[in-house]
């Protein structure tokens, strides 16, 4: 039995070295350490999310694990359940002991920026003002007058990376707003993980986001951080939105662009 956990690289792959904060997806098996006997795995399916963790963040070993790992690597850690997954975390169905020994076999597959990382630019007129914490997560202050009745898009931090193309399945921080009521109606910061989206209107394809984002989105790069103002004509049709989001509403987007998938 193992004392601590231990881990080694068994294949050390060919991509980019992982930097703390990087957004990292990943898949996973988990194995007895006395017999070798899988106990479960994650999808390993391109029809499937992967796991997605932040790198160095103390969430758990897996995302302390990641930390300077390679992209395309395989990185083995053994340990007890206690000492990778912590007292009573999994389910007793499993049948697994605190205290028995486990190999977990980690596949990197990819990893985006954590955040916005491009050059700050200049505000513009009737766009609403955005700070940025130290973890990158934006605060907004929309100004107290009228919306704007068109579609307005601005760069905020311009990144260095590849340009959304529609149709790009695109990683993505970001803060929903309502202008009216100056309250966020959503954000993958306070859930602590990004999401991706498919970078088109729903309108052309069930899995794409509100025209008006995707619109404000196409054309942007990697390591952006950008606003998007949409009007109601723009956004959801009338008794589609979610219910945080009245009828009507002008919507107001945060976007850090972190990668593209594929």
């Amino acid at each position: 039995q193992s004392e601590g956990t231990q881990q080694s690289v068994i294949d050390a792959g060919n991509g980019d070295p992982i930097a703390a904060g990087q957004i990292v997806d990943f898949q996973v098996s988990l194995f007895n350490g006395e017999d070798g006997e899988l106990i479960t795995a994650s999808s390993y399916s391109d029809d499937e999310a992967p796991l997605r963790r932040t790198a160095g963040s103390e969430i758990d070993l897996l995302a302390e694990t990641l930390q300077c790992a390679q992209v395309d690597s395989r990185i083995a850690v053994t340990g007890t359940i206690e000492d990778v997954f912590g007292a009573g975390a999994l389910d007793p169905a499993l049948g697994l002991a605190d205290d028995d020994a486990i190999v977990m076999v980690i596949d990197v597959e990819a990893a985006y920026l954590g955040r916005a990382t491009g050059i700050p630019q200049l505000g513009a007129s009737g766009i609403p003002a955005v700070v940025t914490a130290p973890n990158g997560q934006p605060g907004v202050t929309i100004p107290d007058e009228e919306p704007p009745a068109e579609l307005r898009s601005h760069t905020l931090v311009l990144g260095q990376g590849a340009a959304i193309e529609e149709g790009d399945r695109a990683v993505l921080h970001y803060t929903g707003l309502l202008w009216s009521t100056k309250t966020i109606f959503d954000s993958s910061w306070d859930r602590g993980a990004p999401a991706t989206f498919t970078i088109t209107s729903f309108e052309n394809d069930p899995n794409g986001i509100v025209t008006g984002l995707a619109e404000g989105l196409i054309g942007r790069t990697v390591g952006s951080q950008v606003i998007v103002v949409i009007p109601p004509e723009f956004g959801y049709p009338a008794g589609q939105a979610p219910a945080t989001i009245p009828d009507g509403s002008t919507m107001v987007f945060v976007v850090d662009i972190l990668g593209i998938e594929g």
